[in-house]
């Protein structure tokens, strides 16, 4: 029982580790957490339309809408109709809303190569499978 409460134990910890380098993204950028979450969850598009945000959000169509308002207000996204069907509506990223991802991807990534300089490159492979694993059964 003690190893698996030592492994939680580091599991916590680099959860908190990451979650310092988002409240720290969000103070230098001066953005809330659900507008960090909506660029978290763009991946790697700049036009997407609100259901689909939703979905990748997790979040409810009436609280994406909130979301939505609260982002074009700031700045960082800008509605547009569809061409193809004038009932849809696009939300496209403002050069705003794309220097703000820029930053948050390039933070990551500075992350992210921290980790890799950690991991023995003869061990990476084999640890992204076991995090895929890990995330995928839990």
């Amino acid at each position: 029982m003690e190893a698996n409460s030592h492994l939680m134990s580091m599991i916590y910890e680099l959860k908190n580790k990451c979650v310092q380098v988002d409240l720290k993204l969000m103070e230098d950028l001066k953005i809330s957490q659900s507008e960090l979450l909506f660029f978290s969850s763009l991946s790697n598009c700049q036009v997407i339309s609100s259901p689909e945000l939703a979905k990748h959000m997790g979040l409810s169509l009436s609280r994406i809408s909130r979301v939505v308002d609260k982002l074009v207000v700031n700045g960082f996204l800008d509605r547009k109709t569809d061409d193809l069907d004038r009932r849809a509506i696009k939300l496209c990223l403002t050069a705003k809303g794309k220097s703000i991802r820029n930053k948050i991807d390039n933070v990551r990534s500075e992350c992210e190569e921290r980790l890799l300089e950690i991991i023995p490159s003869t061990e990476i492979q084999q640890f992204e499978k076991l995090f895929s694993d890990i995330v995928l059964r839990m």
